[in-house]
């Protein structure tokens, strides 16, 4: 079988002054991102509770928080960004091509028809100004894109509903399973087809592009600058990442099985043929479990400690 070694790209700054690492993520010029809470929110930030049997988030903090975000960009330069105080949780972050921040609470609970959670905050680094905007609930992924355009993707909860949203609240924000939004929190655009979506399982967003994979039938679609949709079959089911160039994909594991298992695949014409691979740490080890996060044609891979990044050619 042949494998992919993945190669060390950065070391994980170490938060400092008693700040604790809540997020990872990667910017879409490639720029490594690192979002700590101040001492004391780590528990807060990923607060949950019991109801009727099932254990669910907080959608907010009670009280706001500081945050901050370590930069590093693809020269290997970090900077730190001190945020204001934010009361999101479960957060997710991107930068916007102009320097502004998003930080995105993936849960949010509508509680009457002028009371629910702007889940979307916004923030000017230079002023420190923030704008909140409603993004919906039950967010698996958001990336802005090369426009400054947010993508949103949404798991099962966000489609069907809950914390309000499909009952007694209006439709949910998420109904379509990825939607994209100005920076205003307008709907620009949402995935339309006659099957639906149940789940979208992965996104990746480059460029002025996106790509999505999706359940119940798992689908590869693209979309372009303009919205035009493209869609290969495929035989893969609960893949929950990809990298993406113009010819080639890697995804990643299937349901229940190893992390250091992969699918590389070949687009030709309408057809994508996938094969398996095997992950490996750069001295030859197989991938342990960590994050795996798809931007582009690369593959990221964080353990505790440092970054790795696998390429398509």
């Amino acid at each position: 079988m042949d494998s992919i070694r993945v190669q060390k790209l950065a070391d994980i700054p170490v938060s400092r002054d008693g700040y604790s690492l809540v997020t990872k993520s990667v910017a879409n010029d490639g720029s490594l991102l690192f979002l700590s809470i101040e001492p004391g929110g780590a528990g807060a930030v990923r607060e949950t509770y019991s109801r009727g049997g099932g254990v669910f988030p907080k959608p907010r903090m009670k009280e706001a928080r500081r945050f901050r975000l370590t930069l590093v960009a693809a020269d290997g330069s970090a900077r730190e960004i001190e945020l204001p105080e934010l009361d999101v949780t479960f957060p997710l972050v991107d930068v916007f091509p102009g320097g502004r921040i998003l930080v995105v609470a993936t849960r949010c609970a509508w509680r009457g028809p002028e009371d629910f959670d702007l889940n979307g905050a916004i923030v000017d680094p230079g002023s420190s100004e923030v704008s909140r905007i409603l993004l919906g609930d039950g967010i698996e992924r958001t990336y802005v894109d090369a426009l400054g355009r947010i993508w949103v993707s949404y798991f099962d909860e966000g489609v069907f509903g809950n914390f309000g949203w499909g009952g007694p609240g209006p439709t949910p924000i998420g109904a379509a399973g990825l939607v994209c939004f100005s920076e205003t929190g307008d709907k620009i655009w949402e995935y339309s087809d006659d099957n639906g979506m149940a789940d979208c399982y992965a996104l990746n967003v480059c460029g002025e592009e996106a790509a999505m994979f999706f359940y119940t039938d798992f689908p590869l679609c693209r979309i372009s600058r303009d919205f035009r949709t493209t869609h290969w079959r495929t035989e893969l089911r609960g893949c929950h990442e990809f990298a993406i160039s113009a010819a080639q994909i890697l995804f990643t594991a299937q349901y229940k099985e190893p992390p250091d298992t992969a699918y590389r695949g070949q687009f030709d014409g309408s057809a994508l043929s996938t094969r398996r691979v095997r992950l490996q740490l750069p001295d030859g080890s197989p991938l342990p479990r960590g994050q795996l996060l798809g931007r582009g044609a690369h593959l990221y891979f964080f353990d505790e400690s440092s970054v790795y990044r696998a390429s398509l050619d």
